[in-house]
């Protein structure tokens, strides 16, 4: 089992987070989504990971028809930078996952690297 610091996890989660909104939308409309999180539910880029909920759901307000695509990529991909392999499971969210993850690599909460 890999055990890393949280503040390394977060940062692994705002890169993934970050380079799939840009490979999917590009660099302008990256900034654009970023803006209303930041605008709209006061959540900066970098506290993405202590507020994915929030996260979540500011993706869903800014789709409107829900950002299922665009989480799941996220969560692939951030699975696969660790080694894991992402299996769907029915009624499961995007914050589930990102939890799940965060158990899997027994996260201890140092505030030291």
């Amino acid at each position: 089992m890999i055990q890393m610091s949280e503040k390394k996890l977060n940062k692994v989660i705002v890169n993934t987070v970050d380079e799939e909104l840009k490979r999917i939308f590009g660099e302008t409309a990256t900034l654009v989504i970023y803006s209303y999180l930041e605008n709209n539910l006061s959540l900066k880029r970098e506290k993405i990971p202590e507020k994915i909920h929030l996260f979540s759901q500011g993706l869903d307000s800014f789709f409107g028809s829900g950002p299922y695509m665009l989480e799941k990529t996220i969560i692939t991909n951030l699975y696969s930078s660790f080694g894991f392999n992402y299996q769907e499971k029915r009624g499961y969210t995007f914050v589930e996952y990102v939890t799940e993850l965060k158990n899997r690599l027994s996260v201890n909460n140092n505030k030291h690297p």
